[in-house]
């Protein structure tokens, strides 16, 4: 599933792939209705002929400024969020389609773009003006770690007013932008704290140390993708969840001895409908 590492290679690949360049035919699966909004054709007539200007991430959403076709008109925004199981890829003219493309962009150097999205629980809408900060879904979101940092002391105050175990509480979007159940469990570990602690209980201490493991975390997932050829390189992103190899410590190794202490077995648990792991050992 994409989180905010996956979503920043999308971000940095679509930069690469597309700024610059003009949009000069489109084409979407009729079966992909719910993706779009406003409805697909309205969303492909406004994207042919624009150039794509600027490709930002915040969080888990990826951000697209393009200037329309037709001069004097006002900048046009796309906000993509990839959902579960959503792609970007970069395909030759004349290749064959994907299964489970959703939509395709034809660029004026002969490239195609490509969205592939098998459960399409992803988004592509037009935002009128490029004024993401009136979408509401965004304007709601909290620091992004990658691009704000992780503010020790802000992340006390908030955690020190939640109910929630801390495994839970680091999944709203609103105290940090895109982080999600890998990232929230690879942290913990790395932090060396029980995923089942109220939030409210960590000291500061602890809580400097998490802000540290989550930025560790983050970068540590970036250069996994560098290894594999997925950030600037000709390889796809792939998800663990579909069968791509597991660069995580504890994630998805329920059952494996512990990378660090080596006294325990990874233990997963279940932690608001969603596979939490960690190490009883040295995460007390």
């Amino acid at each position: 599933m994409p989180e905010l590492p996956e979503v920043e290679i999308a971000a940095r690949n679509l930069r690469r792939w597309a700024a610059g360049h003009r949009v000069r035919g489109t084409e979407s699966d009729p079966r992909a209705a719910r993706v779009f909004r406003p409805a697909a054709a309205r969303v492909l007539a406004r994207l042919r002929g624009a150039r794509v200007d600027e490709v930002r991430r915040v969080g888990k959403n990826l951000l697209l400024t393009l200037t329309p076709g037709r001069r004097g008109g006002p900048k046009l925004g796309v906000w993509s969020h990839l959902g579960m199981t959503g792609q970007w890829v970069r395909r030759r003219a004349g290749d064959p389609p994907l299964p489970a493309r959703r939509l395709s962009l034809a660029l004026d150097d002969g490239a195609r773009l490509d969205y592939v999205d098998m459960r399409m629980f992803g988004r592509f809408r037009l935002v009128p003006g490029a004024r993401f900060d009136q979408v509401p879904d965004l304007a709601a979101l909290g620091p992004d770690p990658l691009n704000d940092g992780v503010d020790p002391g802000r992340l006390f105050e908030r955690l020190k007013r939640a109910r929630l175990p801390i495994k839970v509480a680091l999944l709203d979007q609103k105290l940090l932008a895109g982080i999600g159940n890998i990232q929230a469990s690879e942290a913990l570990f790395r932090a060396r704290i029980d995923p089942r602690r109220p939030a409210r209980s960590l000291s500061r201490p602890e809580v400097r140390r998490l802000a540290t493991a989550i930025r560790a975390s983050l970068e540590f997932t970036l250069r996994s993708f560098a290894k594999i050829g997925a950030d600037g390189g000709d390889a796809d992103i792939a998800y663990v969840e579909e069968n791509a190899p597991n660069p995580f410590r504890v994630y998805g190794r329920a059952g494996a001895r512990c990378p660090r202490c080596k006294a325990a077995d990874v233990v997963r648990i279940v932690q608001a409908q969603r596979s939490t792991f960690f190490c009883p050992s040295c995460q007390k």
